[in-house]
């Protein structure tokens, strides 16, 4: 007897579904933890002036032209929290301004010299890239936010975006969007999970045994 070349497809199809669903259910989530985090960065952003570290890594936008032309204004760059010791010559650190016109302002500039240790804490000589910069007073490693680790080019209009008022009215509806379909995934779910039981509950008629003559 030759297999049914349709009940065979049907079966593939069959598989199928539940294995894109699942994969857009992955998506879906990891798309929205993502989201809210991004949310959490930025709202916390907003309200303290300062930007929040996840995992030890801190996202800073330039302000300036003090680093032009490696960095320029409006770039989104990712910084790292590394071991004073890690710090070398030639490295892009991002710091607490703590003196001068620039107190309280964060900013990231250049070591330009090899650090020194005094009293178990190191100090960095910095320094902006942009031709004909001044140097800047010591640095300590307490002052030390991050180690420049990356520039994200395509991420300055995105991040202006959602910095606006616009964006934030954005971003809610895209958590409500994802939020939805969430709850509409475990609710589909919960149903086919309550119709399975219910077959399975569901007494069945009993056969009726025929009576010997």
């Amino acid at each position: 007897m030759e297999p049914d070349s349709n009940s065979f497809q049907g079966d593939v199809s069959m598989k199928r579904k539940p294995t894109v669903k699942r994969v857009l259910n992955i998506l879906s989530t990891v798309l929205l933890i993502a989201v809210i985090l991004l949310v959490i960065v930025i709202f916390i952003t907003r309200i303290t002036g300062h930007v929040p570290s996840i995992f030890g890594y801190t996202i800073f936008r330039v302000q300036t032209e003090s680093m032009t032309p490696t960095l320029e204004v409006g770039d989104v760059i990712v910084d790292k929290k590394v071991p004073a010791e890690e710090i070398k010559k030639g490295d892009i650190i991002t710091y607490d301004c703590i003196s001068g016109e620039l107190k309280g302002q964060t900013i990231t500039h250049r070591v330009v010299t090899d650090p020194q240790s005094r009293n178990g804490t190191y100090y960095y000589q910095t320094q902006g890239d942009r031709p004909g910069a001044e140097l800047d007073d010591i640095v300590s490693y307490d002052q030390v936010e991050g180690k420049f680790i990356q520039k994200i080019t395509w991420m300055n209009k995105i991040y202006t975006f959602f910095l606006s008022p616009y964006g934030l009215i954005t971003f809610i509806l895209i958590i409500m969007v994802l939020f939805g379909y969430e709850m509409i995934s475990l609710l589909i779910s919960y149903h086919s999970l309550d119709e399975k039981d219910d077959d399975y509950y569901e007494p069945k008629p009993k056969k009726k045994s025929k009576k010997r003559k």
